[in-house]
């Protein structure tokens, strides 16, 4: 069998559930089911390890709606840059941005091609040795898989993303991590999480363990009343953490862009400090709601691509791209609050911005564009371009980038039908009709030529004698799979 990180890629993406049988799933209910857990086990023990094995690797576990991966990813940064002593990181996050083995991190860094398709194969030799061919799907077998890149790689701590919900979700069979972590609650998922923020609260708290500290960030009194039910149900210790008031930061900067991460970066240093205690048996001075002058150093080196990211690149130096995965209404809202002031910022000169879309799976375009359309009249979006998030414009993925598990939009009708939402939006919130102009393209790779040839003509446009153009803002949000898409066309590096 060929085993370079190319085929380790492809096997994988053979795992995926294909759009078909996954909306079957989700119109039965079927994907939040009591089997999940004990499937997820014997995938696990298959593999060669009991779930207890895991407690050895002193697990951080998070989830939420809207920034648990940026609360792993300043978690992460937190303890790889405390004290001392050399703590040796696991960081399990999803999904990816251009390479798959971007989930799987050590130190902070993905795992190398190598690396990764040593330990995928490893993982698929275990399952098939034991006489039973079937595999987990394509998170289940990733998440197996990071359990074990850890535990040979001898980590200090796991940090592990939760990847949808938390009681079911295929993380969740740890047995004693040293603390829980739930990031800010939203409306997400509703066909597998409930369609109320008390449901998505019930499941995101199926994380917490009898006997283990919880925190948690300010939530909504409905989904937070849920928390702390569940928590006295559990025996877990429930405690809130508010965000960081600018007073208690001080001069200490967040590495993460938009004003959301003084809450993250709060959770962050709460859980920090309880596994410091715990497991170094330190104790960090100071009380809660200020930053320990330890933490300072790795909040403010944290990094999290694609999220709040701003880039300009040498070979297209006209356009200063602004990248968001946000894909709840809201996370966009937080987005276009997070463009509005950093493209202000930015300007210089005779300035025009575009939009570039794309949302996945069934969610609400209205919606999600709505906080969008409300900045219309501030930020002043000359152009909005939807696309189906494939990369190429041979209609084919990057391999990485393969997604059985959204319907291929051939005909583009998610797209016009995104357009359209975006000239209504844009009317309801400026109270009148307005003319906009919308490009509906086939591909990432398209959309990406239309730019540059779209910059390229506005800043000449002055020869002519019309009006000077001097840069370009190029806002690309909607999904974590555009993004990465982009990115990858550019040739970016994997970070």
């Amino acid at each position: 069998m060929p085993r370079s990180y190319a085929d380790a890629v492809d096997k994988l993406n053979g795992l995926q559930t294909n759009f078909a049988v996954l909306e079957a799933v989700r119109k039965s209910g079927g994907s939040a089911n009591k089997n999940a857990l004990q499937e997820m086990i014997e995938f696990v023990e298959r593999s060669g390890y009991q779930p207890k094995d895991f407690d050895a690797l002193n697990l951080i576990h998070v989830t939420g709606t809207k920034g648990k991966g940026s609360t792993c990813a300043l978690t992460e940064s937190i303890l790889r840059n405390y004290g001392d002593k050399t703590i040796k990181t696991g960081l399990y996050t999803s999904p990816h941005l251009m390479e798959v083995r971007e989930r799987i991190r050590i130190n902070g860094a993905p795992i190398s091609q190598d690396l990764f398709a040593k330990y995928f194969f490893e993982v698929w030799d275990r399952l098939d040795s034991t006489g039973d061919k079937s595999k987990p799907g394509y998170f289940r077998f990733l998440t197996v898989m990071a359990f074990h890149v850890f535990k040979q790689e001898k980590v200090d701590v796991g940090i592990l993303e939760v990847g949808v919900g938390g009681a079911y979700d295929s993380t969740n069979i740890i047995h004693k991590p040293v603390v829980c972590g739930v990031a800010a609650l939203g409306i997400d998922h509703i066909s597998v999480l409930g369609s109320t923020l008390g449901e998505i609260a019930w499941n995101k708290s199926g994380i917490f363990k009898d006997g283990v500290p919880a925190v948690s960030s300010e939530q909504p009194t409905e989904g937070l009343d849920v928390l702390k039910s569940r928590a006295k149900e559990i025996g877990a210790y429930l405690q809130v953490i508010p965000a960081f008031t600018s007073q208690a930061l001080g001069t200490t900067t967040i590495g993460l862009a938009g004003k959301h991460q003084v809450a993250n970066a709060a959770l962050a240093t709460a859980m920090c400090k309880i596994w410091i205690e715990k497991v170094l048996g330190k104790k960090i001075s100071g009380s809660v709601g200020e930053v320990p002058q330890e933490f300072v150093q790795g909040l403010s080196s944290a990094r999290w691509p694609g999220r709040g990211q701003i880039m300009v690149r040498n070979d297209k130096p006209k356009i200063t791209w602004f990248f968001d995965g946000a894909h709840t209404t809201e996370s966009l809202r937080v987005c276009a609050e997070w463009f509005k002031e950093a493209s202000h910022k930015d300007s210089q000169g005779s300035v025009k911005k575009l939009l570039v879309f794309n949302c996945t799976g069934p969610r609400d375009g209205d919606a999600l564009l709505q906080p969008l359309a409300v900045i219309q009249s501030t930020v002043n979006f000359n152009e909005a371009i939807f696309t189906p998030a494939i990369t190429f414009a041979s209609n084919t993925y990057k391999g990485d980038l393969v997604n059985n598990n959204a319907p291929l939009d051939l005909e583009l009708k998610t797209q016009k039908a995104l357009a359209a939402c975006w000239v209504k939006q844009v009317g309801l919130a400026q109270g009148q009709a307005t003319a906009l102009k919308t490009t509906v393209l086939p591909s990432i790779e398209h959309s990406v030529n239309w730019i540059d040839d779209y910059v390229k003509r506005e800043t000449a446009a002055s020869d002519a004698g019309a009006e000077r153009v001097d840069h370009v803002q190029v806002l690309v949000t909607g999904s974590l799979h555009l993004v990465g898409g982009v990115q990858s066309v550019l040739g970016c590096d994997i970070a």
